[in-house]
């Protein structure tokens, strides 16, 4: 176990080493921007991997329910989506966060920095504007803007996760099983 929530138990798995207040000053100054808080202090303490609560089996993969805005085409995805994994900073691998800031920036509204992903393209977004700061949100590869038509990026394939870093973590839920619903997963996992 590496941290608790509420009562709740998480292993960070795949994480890059611990990062220093130097080191994260220095990875600011490149992003132009400070990490909201809460995801601030993950940062500090285990640097991306995947944060899964305990009572997820390991060879199940993790999951969280999500919002799409009103008639957005991205509703197709479903209510639900996979999470992989928080980016490491200053990683070796694919899944460097600077790396990943640089591929997507132009697809993605200003107000919003992506920090982590799903299995495909993707990305788990938190909120850097002043009215979404520190709000968590997910991005949908497959409905972004055509920016080499002159398509300006918004929020119309962006689902509401949670209201904060903390929120999402205690949102993370074991996949659904194989013959449920997508639906009724998300009503078994989040009642009410």
């Amino acid at each position: 176990m590496d941290f608790v929530l509420n009562g709740r138990e998480y292993e960070v798995l795949g994480h890059g080493h611990p990062l220093s207040e130097e080191e994260l000053c220095t990875f600011e100054a490149q992003i132009h921007t400070r990490l909201p808080p809460q995801l601030r202090s993950y940062y500090l303490r285990w640097n991306g991997g995947l944060p899964s609560p305990a009572s997820i089996p390991m060879n199940s993969s993790v999951w969280v329910k999500v919002t799409w805005p009103v008639g957005s085409a991205a509703e197709l995805i479903g209510p639900a989506v996979i999470f992989s994994k928080l980016f490491i900073i200053n990683s070796e691998s694919h899944s460097d966060f600077l790396e990943a800031l640089n591929t997507f920036k132009n697809y993605i509204p200003d107000d919003y920095l992506c920090f982590s992903r799903d299995p495909g393209s993707s990305l788990f977004l938190i909120g850097i504007g002043e009215s979404n700061f520190g709000k968590i949100f997910f991005w949908e590869y497959g409905c972004h803007a055509n920016i080499y038509e002159g398509e300006i990026p918004d929020d119309s394939n962006i689902a509401y996760v949670a209201d904060s870093f903390v929120e999402f973590l205690l949102a993370l839920r074991e996949e659904p099983d194989e013959d449920e619903p997508l639906e009724d997963w998300v009503n078994r996992m989040y009642p009410g």
